[in-house]
């Protein structure tokens, strides 16, 4: 008997070691065989035998029940696998052994190792990594359709990947196929239904998404029974029924595959039925109609032109694209059809798609109007190209016309500012403004705020409101502002501006110490504007990561951002991407600071690098160049020349002494009122500008005490870290606060009184803890350690003593439920410990923290019993 040999073969090779037997595509395997498996698994034994097996479904009827029940068992392990993702697909994309063109070459094994120029000179070549190891954003928007039409099963994709190369993947006009390895198998099944069934399956496929039956059934026609006819095709795996009494395919690649089995004539005749019956709110019977057409039809055509412009009012840009393009097709003057090709690529570029606006626009269209000029440079300004911008740009104004001049205009101001000119830009801006119609996109109000121009009159709740809260160190007030420019500019369709408002918001968010929530929004920013081909956009939005990573303690992340920000904005000679990045690089301490860093709207995607470059210059002694360096910072100050006092920032008053309870010291010609501190709301960031004004006092007066503790003149660098304290007491500003407990706690301690310096360095510890700002929390560390006041372990690690203990037992291999009866503690506090453990360390498994704690070595031996 084949099953008991099976199991004899099983035993025998088991007894020499673990042993693993795996059974692939169990859906093809014989029958016999099949039963014969089942046997082996009835009759195993438990040993050191591990049986692996693979099926698609473990509902396929080919199984035999016996085997199906084995797999389904509460003692199996079962393995739900997902398709492969997007970025899997990115890889198989840019595999040259997968290339479109190998086609009829041989098979996959026969040609590995083959380079693709010597098989097939004319082949497409496959996009490569990029320097920086990311893909090509043609390539990533490929996956992203590969995956949604294949879902991601690794069979399909390739089969697609071995007829189309990735620039035909990525274009949203163009309907993909079903890979012959899934329309065969298919074609048969929907072959062996009776006609009404195979009917209705071509009419669900002309419908579309999910439709309800009875509309299938009368689009298909001559269906007498709809609810027998589609149970023949449930069964059939052909369609599915879905709540409502709707129906739909199982997969994209059923309807791809039922569509593309529909003759010409077949397939109009249903299009055009559909039309028919379809809600034209959303232009469906528009495009049934358009589908259905057999030649121009330029009634057709301004219909659908007309349904473009609706939905562009409405922010649809690349539905109305969609739309345009069908109109084209369908119009027979050749000067009409450029003058639509030319709408179709504003649309795709105004809705942000700036990879397939540079395929549009590498068509030949020999429209010779100066709307085209626009569209060409308003391309080329998006792609990063600016030489040909200016040209393109300046022709396209010196022939304007009412309706489009504003553009012109703003994106003049927008080139203008990205190359360095804010005079120019400025006035560009204004000239938009000053057009009789404004245009539907421009937003130069948001051009005249980064460039540090007066822009009186801008729009509530723009990008423009929220610099100039910015400008103001207003973090609270512009982060409100900006998350609604944000969702007004993804509900207007503008990705370029929506984009612009995200990294702006990374950077408030940042003032406020979200850290996670700024890396979050502007690494999100950063990637969809690669995806999109927003070239102009990279060096600002690389810059605006900077400064949330290097918070939390990633300066390797950080300095990539800010190395790619260098190169992208070199690479475009984007004057203003090059000084975002050269602050960046300031911040990070890996350049000087560049000459001309306080002009206004300098920096507006990276934070001033100048209280830490102080910082630096008082930890190497350069004492002079620090006093300098805040004397400057002091003149560019909102507001006056920003000294905390007229006489002496670092000294105020009479005698030369701080008064730490004096709250009416000025700043900038504003007076800090008393009864102003006390008020609900004041002085807290988020409220109102007064608390981020008090935080940047309150640091102004911190940099001058560590001039002071540098000078050795502890007293006065004492009263001033105390009075700067004072100002961001009460939760004006946590970050603010731990900094200036920790440069006290230093100077305490350096004057010899460790317990009150561990008091402050303590406190400071627990605020970074909280922020997730991590450097600051192991510089608190390494004092509090210096302090000998707690074991240097547990002071490194930023671990309590219980949470050391639980993580020495950890290391050492106990269960949780060991532990617990170790430490006399329930085993949910010593998860809960594990938890605050994890999230300190930065560490996420058991293995990880046992090898975190084995770098302390012998220091990490704390007995059970002094933990509490």
């Amino acid at each position: 008997m084949a099953g008991q040999a099976v199991c004899d073969l099983v035993a025998r090779l088991s007894a020499f070691g673990t042993l693993a037997v795996v059974v692939d595509d169990a859906q093809w395997v014989d029958r016999a065989s099949l039963r014969a498996l089942s046997y082996v698994l009835r009759h195993l034994r438990a040993g050191r035998v591990l049986v692996l097996v693979a099926c698609r479904d473990l509902a396929d009827p080919w199984l035999p029940d016996g085997l199906r029940r084995l797999l389904a068992a509460d003692g199996t392990l079962l393995v739900t696998l997902d398709g492969l993702s997007a970025a899997d697909l990115a890889e198989l994309a840019t595999d040259p052994t997968l290339a479109a063109g190998h086609r009829g070459l041989g098979t996959y094994a026969s040609l590995r190792g083959t380079p693709l120029e010597v098989l097939c000179p004319e082949a497409p070549r496959a996009e490569p990594l990029r320097s920086d190891g990311t893909r090509p954003a043609g390539v990533v928007e490929a996956a992203r359709r590969l995956r949604e039409h294949t879902l991601g099963n690794p069979l399909h994709a390739r089969a697609l990947l071995a007829v189309l190369p990735p620039a035909v993947l990525a274009d949203p006009g163009v309907r993909l196929p079903a890979p012959e390895s899934y329309r065969r198998p298919f074609a048969r099944r929907l072959h062996d239904c009776a006609p009404a069934t195979r009917r209705l399956v071509e009419a669900c496929a002309v419908m579309g998404g999910p439709c309800p039956l009875h509309v299938a059934a009368a689009v298909a026609t001559g269906i007498d029974e709809p609810l027998n006819t589609l149970e023949e095709a449930v069964a059939a795996g052909l369609l599915r029924e879905l709540p409502g009494r709707l129906v739909d395919f199982p997969e994209p690649l059923a309807r791809a595959a039922a569509y593309d089995g529909i003759g010409a004539g077949a397939r109009a005749r249903l299009h055009l039925a559909a039309s028919r019956l379809a809600d034209d709110d959303g232009g469906a019977a528009l495009r049934h109609r358009a589908a259905a057409a057999d030649g121009p039809d330029e009634a057709l055509a301004e219909e659908l032109a007309g349904f473009a412009a609706k939905a562009a009012q409405h922010g649809l840009w690349q539905e109305a694209a969609a739309h345009l393009e069908l109109a084209a097709g369908l119009t027979e003057s050749p000067g009409r059809r450029e003058e639509l090709r030319t709408a179709v690529l504003e649309h795709v570029l105004v809705g942000g798609d700036v990879i397939r606006a540079a395929e549009l626009a590498a068509a030949r269209n020999a429209d010779p109007r100066p709307v085209r000029r626009y569209v060409l440079g308003r391309l080329a300004l998006a792609a990063g190209r600016f030489d040909e911008a200016s040209e393109l740009l300046g022709e396209a104004w010196r022939n304007a016309e009412p309706g489009f001049a504003a553009d012109v205009a703003e994106q003049l101001a927008w080139l203008h500012l990205v190359t360095g000119n804010r005079a120019e830009s400025a006035h560009w801006a204004r000239l938009s403004i000053e057009q009789p119609i404004a245009g539907p996109v421009a937003r130069p109000y948001d051009v005249l705020a980064l460039g540090g121009a007066s822009g009186a009159g801008a729009p509530s709740g723009s990008l423009a409101e929220a610099v100039a809260h910015l400008a103001l160190d207003e973090a609270g007030q512009a982060c409100a502002v900006l998350k609604r420019a944000v969702t007004a500019a993804g509900a207007a369709g503008l990705p370029h501006h929506r984009l612009l408002a995200t990294a702006l918001l990374a950077v408030a968010e940042h003032e406020l110490a979200r850290w996670d929530e700024a890396v979050a929004h502007a690494e999100s920013a950063l990637a969809e504007a690669f995806a999109l081909g927003q070239r102009w956009l990279l060096p600002l939005l690389d810059a605006a990561c900077v400064a949330p990573l290097e918070a939390k303690g990633e300066h390797e992340r950080a300095l990539a951002h800010a190395v790619a920000a260098v190169s992208a904005a070199r690479g475009m000679r984007h004057a203003m991407g090059e000084r975002q990045a050269d602050l960046a690089m300031a911040l990070l301490g890996a350049a000087d600071l560049p000459a001309g860093a306080s002009c206004a709207g300098a920096g507006a995607f990276v934070p001033d690098p100048r209280p830490a470059r102080v910082e630096a210059l008082v930890a190497d002694g350069r004492l002079e160049e620090a006093e300098r360096a805040l004397e400057a910072y002091d003149q560019d100050r909102p507001g006056g020349d920003g000294r905390l006092d007229p006489s002496d920032h670092d000294r105020p008053g009479g005698d030369g002494r701080l008064d730490p309870l004096d709250q009416d010291r000025p700043d900038g010609g504003a007076r800090l009122e008393a009864k102003d501190a006390a008020e609900p709301g004041h002085g807290r960031l988020g409220r109102d500008g007064f608390g981020e004004r008090r935080r940047r006092q309150a640091e102004r007066v911190r940099l001058g005490g560590l001039v002071l503790a540098a000078r050795n003149v502890p007293t006065e660098a004492e009263e001033a870290f105390g009075y700067a304290l004072k100002l961001v007491e009460e939760g004006v500003c946590p970050l603010e606060e731990a900094r200036t407990l920790l440069d006290l706690g230093r100077l305490l301690r350096r004057t010899g009184r460790r317990r009150a310096a561990a008091e402050r360095l303590g406190a400071a510890r627990a605020i970074f803890d909280r922020l997730g700002a991590r450097p600051l929390a192991e510089r608190c560390a390494q004092e509090l350690e210096a302090c000998g006041l707690e074991p240097p372990a547990t002071v490194r690690l930023g671990l309590t003593p219980q949470e050391l203990s639980t993580a020495t037992l950890v290391a050492g291999g106990l269960t949780n439920r060991q532990i617990a009866r170790e430490l006399l503690i329930s085993v949910k506090t010593v998860e809960y410990h594990l938890g605050k453990i994890y999230t300190k360390l930065g560490i996420g498994s058991r293995v990880a923290l046992a090898a975190k704690l084995a770098a302390y070595g012998p220091e990490v031996s704390f007995p059970a019993g002094e933990a509490g």
